[in-house]
Parts: structure tokens; C-alpha cells; sequence
């Protein structure tokens, strides 16, 4: 085995402030001044990998050749986008793009939100009409934010004081360590994520039993398709999920929050696990568990500079006495998260906002989802490329994450072979490839990251190969 200096950090990258310390500026910071950083891990990486890769697996975005999901499209290789967006962008005035939008986002993109919503359960029109009325009538009207990373960050706030706890997965995006713990001065309450290749409901549990100890209310954010893994759970886990945490709340009397973190949403490549945000099975329950549908055009509509998101609440019935004191309860939270939005970023981008109403307008939702289902089929063929790929590698050190969707797949590798920052140093300075390491042993994690929504599908064997070489390396 090849010999090294591990150091088992969560990051070799960390902004230390040795000049900014030392003036009076950095004196004159709040403790929240002081201890705000930029993570510069998943940064780094990319930047290096810009600069330094042949084959880049950094990069968190939908990229393809234009011709590979339209029709007489150009041999350019560069962000997918849904092709009406051109089109769209030619038939905006100017009150569409200079005016202030209102606080909580335009009214008729709140109302098209919605019933894109209710479109996005699968329910069916005859079947399940009860289920459709439910949800028509239960659900909040929706909030726009700057982003879905807006949307979590204005939920986190809305639910958690400093000192007090939210749960999470170990294996998360790394952002919300920055929203919860730098940012609002909350903790994170951290679980091991998989159990035998399963989502771990008994660490979900401890975890619950932990905070519940320390505070009267469960607040967590789930995931699927989750970032960094690509797991999206199936129907059965779903359904344990939902047996918990109803025996949890009969049991402790707490109201139980639900953040669900959808921004990977329509990207679900496997028959096996559900095909639906778990938000719906959450907001047909009685009982005070409470979903959040955090959503919006980023990677839906694919436009990742639009910064336009979306918070959506799932009422319970008996929280009203009749339809009026429904619209009244509707009112006052719309007042409270509009209360957010003034005080945080004002409004949301009106011309975004504009432009997603045009796209998910009645008559354009079929064309619409045709157009992004070939993109959707594009990313389907190097989810199932890589991950038989990584079967194939037999690796003892290494394993995979179970994945089913969203831009990533995730390979966790032996501590003892290699750490995944020096790992990730090795393959791009000899193999140029770039991948995100995610070091954290504390956590039980140390792997890589790999965004195969930004690799083509004649690129990937090489890819994989190439790792494969790396990792004999340390054999």
C-alpha cells in the first residue's frame, strides 16, 4: 500500500481570516461576522477541476450537446435548457423585467405554482379525486423565494431559534450545515443515512429521540433525490417512514416539521422507488406532521440563474372549523413568510418569475414536459451507464451508494486504502479527472462525489476507468 500523511478533516480547505483578524473592521463583526465563512471544499474542487481536468465531474448542472434533447439542435456542448425559453425571452415588455414584483411573488405565478403542484402528485383525475381535493384545498398558497436555497434557508428561521436542533442526514448537501449552524446559531442532530443499503430508520429515530429530550418539536429536512447520493427511497420505506413518525407523534404530542428539499424532483431514472415528491404522502395525513415543499424552476425548468423557488406548506384540517377560518389561516401565513421576504430580499426576480409563468401555463405544461423527458431520458442513460460501470470495478474497497435519480452518485471508499481529499488530489494531478471528495470521519464518511448530470455518455467509461487506475494506486 502506497504510504501517505492522512489528516482526517472535513475539509484541507479553510479560510482562516490570519489579515482580517487583525483589524478593527473584523473587531467591529457580530459573533454571526465573525463566524460566517464560504466553504471553499466543493469551490475548490470544481475550480481546480476547471483548470486542471479532462474529464469534469464537478459540476452540479444538467450539461449535454444541444442536438442529444432537441430537434436539429447544434453539436454544442453546454447547459441543458427547455428550448420555449428563447422563444419566451423575445416576447417580454418592459413591465415584465423593470417593475418590482410583489413581496410574496406574482399572483399569477402563484396561482400557475400551484396547479403545477397538484399536476406533479400523479394522482389520478378519476381515482384519486378525493386525494386531488385535498390537496387543492389543503396547501398553502405558494411563496416565492430567491431559489430553493432561499426557501431553506427562510424555513430554517422560521423554525429553529439559535441553540435549538434540526435532524439530518450525515450524508447532505453542505450548504444547510452553513444555514443552520453559521449562519442561525441552530444545531444539527446527525444520523448515519444508510443501513444495509436502506434508508436507516433507526437512526431517524434515535436521532428524534435525541431532540425531543432537548426541545418540544421535531424540525428535519429530507432529500430525495438526495445530494450527494442520488437515493430516492422506494414505496415500502416511504411507508415505514410515515408508520414512525405517526407512532413518534401520537407518542410525544409534538408538532413534527417536514422540509422537503425537492430541487432534484423530476429527475427519477428507476421503476423500483417512487416516482412522486414524498411531500404528497405527508399532506394527506391527519396528525401534526407537517410537510414543506421547497421547489422552484432551478433544475425543473432548468434555469439555474433564475434564482426563483417556491415554499408550500400542507395544512391539516382540523387546525380550522370551516372554509373561512381556512382562508383566514391561509392569510396569516402568507403574511408571516411575506414578512421574511421583506425583511430578507424584498422581492424575487420579476423577470424570471414572468418567464416561468409562460412555461408552466396550461396549454404549454404537455409540450413542456415532453421537451424536458428527453433530457430527463439523456440524463437516464448515464445513470444507468455509471452505476453498472462502478459494479463492474468489484472493488472490495470500495461501494456504492444506492442511487435512483437527481445528478449525482456516490462512491464510498475504504479509510484504510485512502482518504477522499488526498484520493481526489491523486486523480486530478495524475489521471485529470475532477471529482467533490466528502471527508468527515467523524461522520462515517469519506468518498466521492460524482456529477454524472455534467458527463457524457461517451465520456464515462474513460471516466470510470480512470478511477479505477487511481484507486490500484493505493493497493
Amino acid at each position: 500500500m502506497k504510504s501517505f500523511n492522512k489528516k482526517d478533516t472535513k475539509s484541507l480547505f479553510i479560510m482562516e481570516f490570519n489579515i482580517l483578524k487583525n483589524t478593527p473592521l473584523y473587531s467591529a463583526f457580530s459573533e454571526l461576522g465573525k463566524k460566517i465563512f464560504l466553504p471553499e471544499g466543493v469551490f475548490f474542487w470544481s475550480g481546480r477541476a476547471k483548470n486542471e481536468a479532462e474529464l469534469n465531474g464537478t459540476i452540479g448542472v444538467a450539461y449535454s450537446y444541444e442536438k442529444d434533447y432537441i430537434d436539429n439542435g447544434s453539436s454544442t456542448w453546454g447547459p441543458c435548457y427547455l428550448e420555449d425559453v428563447k422563444k419566451f425571452f423575445q416576447e417580454m415588455n418592459v413591465n415584465d423585467i423593470v417593475t418590482y414584483a410583489s413581496i410574496s411573488g406574482l399572483s399569477e405565478l402563484r396561482k400557475k405554482w400551484k396547479q403545477w403542484i397538484i399536476k406533479k402528485s400523479l394522482y389520478n383525475e378519476t381515482s384519486q379525486r378525493e386525494k386531488i381535493s385535498k390537496l387543492e384545498k389543503y396547501i398553502s398558497d405558494p411563496i416565492v423565494t430567491a431559489g430553493v436555497t432561499n426557501a431553506i434557508f427562510l424555513n430554517c428561521a422560521l423554525f429553529l431559534n439559535p441553540s435549538e436542533y434540526i435532524i439530518l442526514p450525515n450524508k447532505r448537501w453542505g450548504n444547510y450545515d452553513n444555514i443552520v449552524s453559521k449562519f442561525l446559531g441552530a444545531n444539527i442532530q446527525s444520523y448515519e443515512f444508510f443501513n444495509n443499503a436502506k434508508f436507516n430508520t433507526k437512526g431517524f429515530i434515535d436521532a428524534m429521540d435525541a431532540v425531543i429530550k432537548r426541545q418540544n418539536k421535531i424540525v428535519t429536512i429530507l432529500c430525495f433525490p438526495n445530494n450527494p447520493t442520488g437515493f430516492v427511497p422506494t414505496r415500502d420505506e416511504i411507508n415505514e417512514l410515515i408508520d414512525i413518525l405517526r407512532d413518534f407523534n401520537t407518542k410525544n404530542q409534538c408538532p413534527i416539521i417536514l422540509l422537503i428539499d425537492d430541487a432534484y424532483e423530476p429527475y427519477i431514472f428507476s421503476d423500483i422507488v417512487s416516482q412522486r415528491s414524498i411531500f404528497y404522502d405527508f399532506q394527506q395525513l391527519e396528525e401534526n406532521i407537517i410537510p414543506i415543499k421547497l421547489d422552484g424552476i432551478t433544475k425543473e425548468l432548468l434555469m439555474y440563474g433564475g434564482r426563483v423557488g417556491f415554499t408550500t406548506i400542507g395544512l391539516k384540517k382540523k387546525w380550522i372549523q370551516n372554509d373561512q377560518e381556512l382562508e383566514i389561516l391561509k392569510k396569516e401565513i402568507d403574511n408571516k413568510l411575506s414578512g421574511i421576504n421583506r425583511s430578507t430580499i424584498s422581492n424575487c426576480n420579476h423577470y424570471y418569475q414572468t418567464l416561468a409563468i409562460k412555461l408552466v401555463e396550461d396549454h404549454n405544461i404537455t409540450k413542456l414536459l415532453e421537451k424536458r423527458n428527453r433530457i430527463v431520458q439523456v440524463l437516464k442513460k448515464r445513470y444507468e451507464l455509471i452505476n453498472g460501470l462502478l459494479k463492474d470495478m468489484n472493488d472490495p474497497n470500495v461501494t456504492i451508494d444506492p442511487n435512483s435519480g437527481g445528478f449525482f452518485v456516490f462512491l464510498n471508499i475504504n479509510p484504510d486504502l485512502v482518504f477522499a481529499n488526498d484520493f481526489a488530489d491523486h486523480l486530478l494531478k495524475k489521471y485529470k479527472v475532477g471529482i467533490i471528495p466528502i471527508q468527515n470521519l467523524k461522520e462515517n464518511i469519506n468518498g466521492i462525489r460524482i456529477a454524472y448530470s455534467s458527463i457524457d455518455v461517451d465520456a464515462i467509461p474513460e471516466f470510470i476507468k480512470r478511477i479505477s487506475l487511481a484507486l490500484k494506486d493505493f493497493q
